[in-house]
């Protein structure tokens, strides 16, 4: 692959409302990258069978040298909702596969459009970015590490180092909660341990559709009340019963 072309998936750039975690609610334009270093096959259901609720990401659809994407961004008015305080949400798929390119991408960005958006990515936890995300870019990261019912070995899926790092950011923490066995996962692999902040803990209802949701918030809520974690719905499912939209 060229090192100046970004892979992005089928629905790759979009405008919308951000769906899950602290920036829940807020306008912004998505950006999917395609390719990722786990499956979730774990998450699998009649609602959802691939498991990953972004299985697009998976599909190399399509390819955009950095002007080309810049020329993307500004003809679909992309750059404008940025430049008015929209989010830059970069996820995937895991992004942080292709951070390199990415931080040239952006290098490129700021110098056409003259400013730099406010950026938030969406990583599985996996990846250590590289400081100029923090340094150039004062870049936000919601992880979504994965806890044993996703169903990825433990050895590809929890990077404690990786964990502890963005912990020393006091970055969200996103876990998906499926039943409460999970809860017994959470304290042992991630709070007991001091490994992430219990203050900067959401937990989310694993779903793929409006009523699976539905029917697992209220269970999830009350081991956000137990412990005084943060409830995130997702607002892709509760507004447009779609998964894969936000």
């Amino acid at each position: 692959m060229s090192n100046d072309v970004l892979s992005l998936s089928d629905d790759h750039v979009f405008y919308t409302v951000e769906g899950e975690g602290k920036y829940i609610g807020w306008p912004s334009v998505f950006m999917r990258l395609a390719m990722c270093n786990l499956t979730c096959q774990g998450f699998a259901s009649p609602d959802s069978p691939h498991g990953c609720d972004s299985f697009v990401s998976w599909s190399i659809k399509n390819r955009y040298t950095y002007d080309e994407l810049n020329n993307f961004y500004e003809n679909n008015g992309f750059d404008k909702e940025l430049k008015r305080g929209a989010l830059l949400k970069i996820t995937g798929g895991e992004p942080l596969l292709q951070q390199k390119r990415l931080l040239t991408w952006m290098d490129t960005f700021v110098e056409r459009f003259g400013f730099i958006p406010k950026i938030d990515f969406e990583s599985n936890s996996t990846l250590k970015p590289l400081d100029r995300w923090y340094d150039d870019f004062n870049a936000d990261f919601t992880l979504s590490p994965k806890m044993s019912n996703n169903g990825d070995p433990e050895g590809r899926r929890y990077k404690p180092e990786v964990i502890a790092h963005h912990n020393s950011h006091n970055e969200c923490f996103k876990f998906v909660i499926n039943n409460e066995e999970d809860e017994k996962e959470l304290f042992e692999k991630y709070i007991d341990n001091g490994l992430v902040n219990p203050e900067n803990v959401w937990l989310m209802p694993c779903a793929g559709s409006r009523d699976e949701h539905t029917a697992k918030s209220a269970m999830v809520a009350e081991l956000c009340k137990k412990h005084n974690f943060k409830f995130s719905p997702r607002l892709q499912l509760v507004i447009w019963d779609k998964a894969l939209k936000v």
